[in-house]
């Protein structure tokens, strides 16, 4: 019983702290954006027209927080396996050196990059489409709460990459954080529904291979499609990036230097 409470208590303060994590980051971009400068970044819209309503962004947030409650559940079993000795996650980052820690995060984002992009076209076939990911899809116009959007069963499939990581290779939990925090940080930028990088991103020979607001935002109002999270080069090398990608960026941006 002792054990229970304790796990209870771990699970309690973990949802508790990555809820304050997420609307620290969500808040400030959808506040801005969305409530206070909305007039004022009206020509970085990348739709238009505003086809989102408080009942769609309401349903957003409630799914958003039975994700985070998932996640909760998801760290409880990790810290069991962690404490088992099951995991690869060590304490001191002595033990593999700064360079290891940060090299790490970098291996995170881009098995997490492949990860996303391969889960994400599969959850696009019509069985789990309309079963799991149609969910996140009635965010056609997403606001920044879309990014933790899920069907209970897709929150469990994100978080498969970090479950994976932890038992992959030896990894720091401050490492861990840091991707997740990058992770969550990148994914509320996709689905802000403005567009805040720069002219001639989308074809710059380096940042090319990023993925701005637009592309994600794209596969929110087409469908199938730019299925990427971080970077193009799976949509590239598969032909999965809207053919119309570069031309609706440069409009989102002809519109921003009007201003």
């Amino acid at each position: 019983m002792q054990q229970f409470k304790e796990l209870f208590a771990y699970g309690f303060w973990d949802f508790v702290t990555n809820t304050i994590i997420y609307a620290a980051v969500v808040l400030p971009f959808f506040l801005v954006f969305w409530v206070l400068l909305k007039p004022k970044f009206q020509n970085r819209r990348i739709q238009e027209k505003q086809r989102s309503t408080p009942k769609i962004i309401r349903q957003e947030i409630k799914n958003s927080v039975i994700s985070l409650l998932i996640f909760a559940i998801i760290d409880v079993a990790i810290y069991v396996a962690i404490l088992k000795g099951y995991t690869q996650i060590y304490d001191n980052i002595s033990d593999y050196g700064w360079g290891y820690f940060v090299f790490s995060i970098f291996v995170m984002i881009l098995l997490h990059d492949a990860w996303f992009y391969f889960t994400h076209k599969l959850m696009h076939h019509p069985v789990l489409f309309k079963h799991i990911h149609k969910v996140h899809h009635q965010s056609i116009d997403p606001s920044p709460f879309a990014a933790f959007s899920f069907h209970p069963l897709e929150a469990i499939i994100e978080a498969g990459a970090y479950i994976i990581f932890s038992f992959l290779f030896p990894i720091h939990l401050y490492a861990l954080l840091g991707w997740q925090l990058i992770q969550m940080t990148l994914n509320v930028i996709g689905h802000l529904g403005y567009e805040i990088y720069p002219k001639g991103f989308n074809t710059h020979w380096s940042f090319r291979w990023k993925t701005p607001s637009t592309h994600h935002n794209m596969h929110h109002s087409k469908f199938n499609g730019n299925y990427g999270l971080y970077f193009t080069w799976w949509d590239k090398m598969f032909k999965t990036e809207f053919k119309d990608y570069n031309e609706t960026y440069e409009k989102v941006q002809s519109r921003i230097s009007k201003k």
